[in-house]
């Protein structure tokens, strides 16, 4: 049995950037990752100024823009009929309003190497597969190598944090009716994704969002050329589209006029990725003397652009508790408390507007009567903070 200090589970944005704050301070850190890097995933690839900023801190943003990140500084938001809104984007201290739009290919690639890069230890292709629990705390993770015969590894650890998403393995087996839901129903939402050539050259510098007939995407510039068309759609949309992605894009999507401008005739340039039947909502921050982290920890709506940078702020707020539970050998229940006040604090109020508000445009009707209000002169400033949802910024 092998021993570390801190043992993250994931080695998504949350977890290696909470990995290369570690490693900086001299803890011995292991990231477990069960894919192997660099490794495409669904998600919106937009990164906001907030985001954009812990990356600056962490000393990754200069790398990520060297490999082409394309910046973002205004949105736009179109309903199913096409009539839409601009505004800039928020303009935060010590952030400003400068977004990023990266690919997952090579945002975590990166974040995973500077994690290397900071001492932490890196094992791709290898699964977390159960707790090691004694006394009702978490003292350590099984682990075994992907395509493996063998039996698993024992991994002491002095606290273990789960960063390994939606469906994390550490959530679900300490708490398993906490997180996505384990049936799909025709009510249920699945997350879509591909790649289109980008004739807009940079999309004029703006994340757009669109409703459809049975759900909205986001449409943003990524590197080398390409937009990131994300979505999530309801299971019925889908079944009334053969379950295709691609029938779903030309059937419905392509019916709001404005997307269509943007994309049609185009074909994606990478295959369409799935996701689902998913769940939007709060989750359990600290359980058991382990912490959650990123999506393990709460997933927001989409339509709120802030999943990536909730995760990388997350790993700054985390610090300070992953370093007093080291230095008194376990996360103590009143630790526990105290981070999962903090976790709560800065995304739960958040994670239930976007909740509320991803709800309105998922439909047709509610989404147009909300861009009538948006279209009003007060409507221009509550825009931005609709769709870059930021609530906390700084060291």
């Amino acid at each position: 049995m092998t021993r570390h200090d801190l043992v993250v589970i994931g080695g998504g944005p949350a977890g290696a950037a909470l990995a290369a704050l570690a490693a900086e301070r001299g803890v011995k850190t292991l990231v477990l990752e069960k894919e192997r890097f660099p490794r495409d995933k669904v998600c919106g690839e937009f990164l906001s100024a907030e985001g954009c900023a812990v990356l600056a801190r962490l000393g990754v943003l200069a790398t990520l823009s060297a490999k082409g990140a394309r910046p973002m500084d205004a949105c736009l938001l179109a309903d199913a009929a096409g009539r839409s809104i601009e505004a800039p984007l928020p303009d935060l201290p010590h952030a400003g309003r400068t977004a990023f739009g990266i690919s997952r290919l090579v945002l975590d690639e990166a974040l995973l190497n500077h994690a290397a890069s900071c001492g932490a230890a890196i094992r791709e292709s290898v699964a977390a597969t159960r707790p090691i629990l004694a006394q009702g705390r978490v003292v350590g993770i099984a682990s075994r190598p992907l395509r493996s015969d063998g039996g698993d590894e024992p991994i002491e650890a002095t606290l273990v944090i789960a960063a390994d998403g939606r469906r994390s393995m550490l959530q679900r087996a300490l708490h398993p009716g906490i997180g996505d839901p384990w049936t799909t129903s025709s009510r249920s939402w699945f997350g879509l994704k591909a790649h289109f050539p980008d004739r807009t050259r940079g999309l004029s510098r703006r994340i757009e969002l669109y409703v459809f007939d049975g759900g909205y995407a986001g449409l943003g510039p990524v590197e080398d050329g390409r937009l990131d068309l994300a979505l999530i759609a309801r299971v019925d949309a889908l079944h009334a589209c053969g379950n295709s992605p691609q029938r779903l894009f030309d059937e419905r999507m392509l019916r709001n006029p404005l997307l269509a401008e943007r994309l049609r005739g185009e074909a994606p340039c990478s295959a369409w990725k799935t996701i689902g039947p998913l769940r939007f909502n709060v989750r359990v921050p600290a359980s058991h003397g382990a912490m959650f982290l990123g999506d393990a920890a709460g997933t927001i709506d989409p339509f709120s652009g802030e999943g990536m940078s909730n995760a990388l702020r997350g790993a700054e707020l985390a610090l300070p508790f992953v370093m007093a539970a080291l230095d008194s050998g376990l996360l103590t229940p009143a630790a526990a408390r105290a981070w999962t006040s903090a976790w709560r604090g800065a995304f739960a109020p958040v994670t239930r507007r976007a909740r509320l508000i991803g709800t309105i445009f998922r439909h047709p009707r509610p989404a147009a009567l909300a861009m009538s209000l948006l279209r009003l002169p007060p409507g221009a400033r509550v825009l931005p903070s609709l769709v870059a949802a930021t609530r906390t910024n700084g060291a």
